[in-house]
C-alpha cells in the first residue's frame, strides 16, 4: 500500500516553538506524534523553501524549529527547475496574487514531488477552497495531478480548513 505522502511547509514545524497559538500548538504536536505512529501509513517531506525558511527564523525562533525537523523521519526534497517554473505558472495565472512567491513554491515542490497533501497552517493563501480549486486547475491544465491543502486538523479528523 502507497504511504500517504505529506509535504509540510514552514508553519507546522515552527508551531511547536513556545509562544504560538496554543490550541494550534497542540493540534500539531498531536498530528506529528500520530504521524510518527503511523509510520507505516504516513510519509513526511519538506522541500528547499521550507529549509530556508527555517534557517531564516533561527534569529526570531532560535534553531529549536531546525532541530525538531531532524529528529522527525523525513524526506527533504532536492532544488529543481519544474518545481520553480510551475510555482511560476501558479503565480502568471494569479493563484495567490497578493501571497508571497514562497507559498506558491511550497506547493509547486509537493506537487511535482507527488505529494498527496500540503499541510499548512497558513489558511489566508494556501489551505482555503479558493486556492486549492486554483491551483488544481492550473495543475490539470499542466497534467499535474490534485493537490489538497489542509491544516495539521484535518489529518486529526478535523475540517480540512480547520475552520
Amino acid at each position: 500500500m502507497r504511504k500517504t505522502r505529506l509535504y509540510l511547509d514552514t508553519s507546522p514545524i515552527i508551531m511547536i516553538e513556545p509562544g504560538q497559538d496554543p490550541i494550534r500548538q497542540v493540534i500539531t504536536k498531536e498530528f506529528f506524534h500520530i504521524v510518527a505512529e503511523k509510520s507505516d501509513e504516513y510519509e513526511l517531506f519538506v522541500s528547499p523553501v521550507t529549509i530556508e525558511e527555517l534557517e531564516a527564523g533561527v534569529e526570531k525562533y532560535g534553531d529549536g524549529s531546525i532541530l525538531f525537523l531532524n529528529s522527525l523521519d523525513h524526506t527533504e526534497l532536492s532544488e529543481n527547475d519544474q518545481s520553480e517554473k510551475l510555482s511560476l505558472l501558479y503565480s502568471v495565472d494569479g493563484v495567490l496574487s497578493k501571497a508571497p512567491i514562497n507559498d506558491l513554491r511550497h506547493v509547486a515542490y509537493a506537487v511535482v514531488s507527488r505529494c498527496d497533501y500540503v499541510i499548512t497552517w497558513n489558511m489566508k493563501h494556501l489551505a482555503n477552497e479558493k486556492t486549492v480549486t486554483h491551483v488544481n486547475v492550473v495543475n490539470g491544465d499542466n497534467d499535474y495531478g490534485k493537490i489538497y491543502i489542509a491544516t495539521p486538523e484535518f489529518i486529526l479528523g478535523g475540517k480540512i480548513y480547520g475552520k
